[in-house]
């Protein structure tokens, strides 16, 4: 997929989830709104019906009052004629919608029990409404008898002064709820729930038209007449729970109003239509408008785009102006200047790969003329020098007769010693050139480390009369190697401890023999050395400023000649120093002849 299909279906997917989000939104405020609503209105609802059951509380009291003047029945309780009660009762029962009458002795006992007939003499459940419908004219009170809820309403029969007491039981059913409801201006579901013995609650009574399932409140609330203690939605409604007030000694009853909230979406409903395909007509036309201005865009982006791969392929012709004023113009007339310099610099670099080039090859071939040319020169000086040392041994020894004066053999002296260091320094020189052209082979045979060493401390030592030299070294085993390559590269480095130490100053020769490696360490406490100077010193012809300035003779040979004989028997060495502290050259010797023959 290209970039321009790729931000075109950004923008319009950008656009849809938008549009998504912000009707969620509305969605949910406008649910939490009615919810808020519906609240509020189920409140004022709970306290219609509790209005709704007292005004007809106090419709049947009126009706049981008519009952207490009927002569028959004020008769019937003057002779205690039982039947004759129970046939009135249960008459005017039918006649107020009571299930249940009772007749109630000023003693506070049940003489006739419509629903419990042949049953008297038992105590009358509520007897704090006797009283009330006495004293205070309080008739009427809200109780649960035998798992139902009724309005237990109670009036005194007069003769003319109390002589017994009539209890009516109007039950609480769903018809009676169902009637109430269509009474509300709103479609509601009521439900009635009374609390058992064993703590849990019963629905005594509920509409059809309520929630499946009816949340009710938990058995341990305290009960608090008329307060809303729960809201919460079941089944797609909304529903309101309160404590009704009842009378003394009866279980908590609980009213549960419900409020469907499809009908408080219902008139919100009708408009959803209209709004999605407004939505949809709104997402086409910016989709299309994506799509032009996409289109716009990418063009001069895929042209920069093109020109780019063009440039990555090595192709630098200055590509054509893209754009206006804009950013995608000015980013046109930047990779155009771009592309210029990048050949300009294209051009001046592969002149100078070519100039290196050349350079390099000068540079090899002048490194293999340099090492022709010791080569040569090494053998080429090896005769004379021969000469000399011969014929300069030959005087000093007066072979062919005395030379007659004794500064004679004294000079004779003096050039054969400096012809066997000349002639030192040009084997040296040999050496290295074959190292660096990989040709020295060294001899590889049985011999003494602890003799190699002694022989170079014989040869160099002899001259540092003035230096403290504490030899301390142990017997070490015997290995595989060139024994006077290791004598010279031994001697090398001990003719460095004793030019650049000082007189006074203590050099210190160590030799032990470490797990599978021989290791022998040179220390002194002369000038030292920078350390940016140790990764030089190991090259050839490299000398220390010290040297440089008159102060000390060499042609830095020893150290590069050392590591170079170390390597080659498979060996390291490594050198400490800090200018003031003299140096410390450590060199490890492998005892296993197999690392020897791999290095040679």
């Amino acid at each position: 997929m290209g970039f321009r299909h790729r931000l075109a279906l950004f923008l319009v997917v950008t656009l849809a989830v938008v549009q998504m989000l912000t009707g969620f939104a509305a969605y949910v405020y406008l649910r939490h709104s009615l919810v808020e609503k519906a609240k509020v209105e189920l409140t004022q609802a709970t306290a219609v019906f509790q209005r709704q059951l007292t005004l007809l509380s106090e419709r049947v009291a009126d009706d049981v009052e008519v009952l207490s003047l009927d002569f028959a029945l004020r008769q019937a309780i003057a002779r205690h004629d039982y039947e004759t009660e129970l046939s009135a009762l249960r008459n005017h029962g039918r006649r107020v919608g009571a299930t249940r009458m009772m007749l109630v002795g000023l003693d506070g006992t049940t003489t006739a029990d419509t629903g419990a007939a042949g049953m008297t003499g038992k105590a009358f459940a509520w007897p704090q409404m006797l009283n009330d419908s006495t004293t205070s004219g309080g008739r009427t009170s809200l109780a649960t008898l035998g798992g139902r809820v009724y309005w237990i309403v109670v009036v005194p029969v007069r003769a003319p002064v109390a002589i017994a007491f009539i209890a009516a039981c109007v039950p609480i059913d769903d018809a009676l709820l169902a009637k109430l409801g269509t009474l509300s201006q709103t479609q509601r579901s009521i439900a009635l729930a009374t609390l058992r013995a064993d703590g849990r609650w019963r629905v005594s009574a509920r509409t059809r038209s309520g929630p499946d399932r009816i949340p009710l409140p938990d058995a341990h609330v305290a009960v608090q007449a008329g307060a809303v203690i729960e809201n919460a939605e079941a089944d797609e409604f909304l529903t309101v729970s309160t404590f009704l007030k009842t009378a003394s000694h009866s279980a908590p009853v609980v009213a549960v109003l419900g409020y469907p909230m499809a009908e408080a979406f219902a008139a919100y409903r009708a408009i959803v239509p209209p709004i999605l395909l407004v939505l949809f007509f709104a997402l086409v036309l910016a989709a299309a408008a994506a799509m032009l201005v996409v289109r716009r865009a990418a063009r001069p982006l895929e042209a920069l785009a093109a020109t780019a791969r063009r440039i990555a392929a090595g192709d630098y012709t200055t590509p054509a102006p893209v754009g206006g004023k804009d950013e995608i113009g000015q980013l046109s007339r930047a990779i155009a200047g771009m592309t210029g310099s990048i050949a300009e610099r294209e051009a001046a670099l592969t002149a100078m790969i070519g100039a290196l080039e050349t350079a390099r090859n000068e540079a090899v071939r002048a490194n293999e003329a340099k090492s022709q040319f010791l080569a040569n020169m090494s053998h080429e000086l090896r005769t004379p020098l021969n000469a000399i040392v011969g014929f300069g041994d030959m005087l000093r020894q007066e072979i062919l007769g005395p030379l007659g004066v004794a500064r004679y053999r004294d000079y004779a002296g003096d050039i054969c010693d400096s012809g066997e260091k000349l002639l030192a320094l040009v084997s040296c020189m040999l050496d290295l050139a074959e190292v660096e052209k990989g040709t020295l082979v060294i001899a590889r045979r049985r011999m003494a480390p602890s003799q190699v060493l002694q022989r170079a401390l014989a040869t160099v030592l002899s001259g540092a009369a003035a230096l403290e030299v504490i030899v301390e070294t142990q017997e070490l085993p015997e290995i595989d190697g060139d024994a006077d390559k290791l004598a010279q590269a031994f001697a090398s480095i001990l003719h460095n401890a004793v030019k650049f130490t000082p007189a006074g100053g203590q050099i210190r020769v160590e030799a032990r023999h470490e797990a599978n490696a021989l290791i022998i360490r040179i220390a002194d406490s002369g000038i030292g050395m920078e350390a940016a100077d140790l990764a030089v010193v190991t090259k050839p012809f490299h000398r220390l400023r010290s040297a440089l300035d008159g102060q000390h003779q060499g042609a830095g040979l020893g150290l590069p000649f050392a590591k170079a004989i170390v390597e080659l028997h498979g060996g390291t060495l490594t050198i400490a120093s800090a200018p003031g502290y003299g140096t410390t050259v450590e060199i490890r010797l492998p005892q296993d002849a197999h690392a020897l023959s791999e290095a040679a």
